[in-house]
């Protein structure tokens, strides 16, 4: 499993949004724009990736979002169309491959853990260790901030946890480019190719 998880610390918690104006909902457009880069290819969906989206903005948090490449039946390549999609679910809309639950970030951290082992959550920062340098396995999770990056204390505690800082460079990017360059070396990975 290929897992990609998004702290959304400000996305919205109920389904009172234009989907058209995703970015004035607490930056819901990155919750958007991360699932597309996640779950879509030129050929349709991922069916190996797991996007989950933790938000935490009014008025109900935390609430999780969980996409499932294996069950969509495709994902827009719209971020207004992956809006009208997190509605109807936040609605309570049955939707194939996409589901809402109450849960909070440090409880699917630890479900990730518990699902792929230590060794296979990581973390991607800039200040992290240099994604050459680091193996990785087919099976992974890689956990994203939002447009503000992780708060002090979500950092802190995942450093408590012992899971590993993986870097793509000195300079922050935003979280949808983070996930489709953190997908090109996984395919890399996946097919035996040297990363980098």
């Amino acid at each position: 499993m290929r897992a990609f998880l998004v702290k959304a610390s400000s996305a919205v918690t109920a389904p009172h949004f234009r989907p058209e104006g995703l970015a004035s909902y607490g930056r819901m457009d990155v919750v958007a724009r991360s699932a597309i880069a996640a779950l879509r290819v030129r050929e349709g969906v991922r069916r190996n990736v797991v996007f989950y989206a933790v938000l935490e903005g009014p008025p109900k948090p935390p609430i999780l979002l969980e996409f499932r490449g294996a069950e969509l039946d495709s994902i827009p390549l719209s971020e207004v169309e992956v809006g009208w999609l997190i509605k109807k679910a936040l609605e309570g809309v049955s939707i194939r491959g996409v589901y809402v639950r109450r849960m909070g970030f440090r409880d699917v951290v630890l479900e990730l853990l518990e699902i792929l082992g230590r060794e296979n959550v990581v973390y991607l920062h800039e200040d992290g260790l240099d994604l050459a340098h680091v193996r990785l396995s087919r099976d992974v999770a890689m956990i994203l901030g939002d447009h503000r990056g992780l708060d002090y204390e979500s950092e802190r505690w995942l450093e408590s946890l012992g899971l590993r800082w993986v870097s793509l460079g000195p300079i922050p990017y935003f979280t949808d480019q983070c996930i489709i360059f953190a997908n090109y070396v996984l395919d890399r990975v996946e097919i035996g190719q040297r990363v980098l």
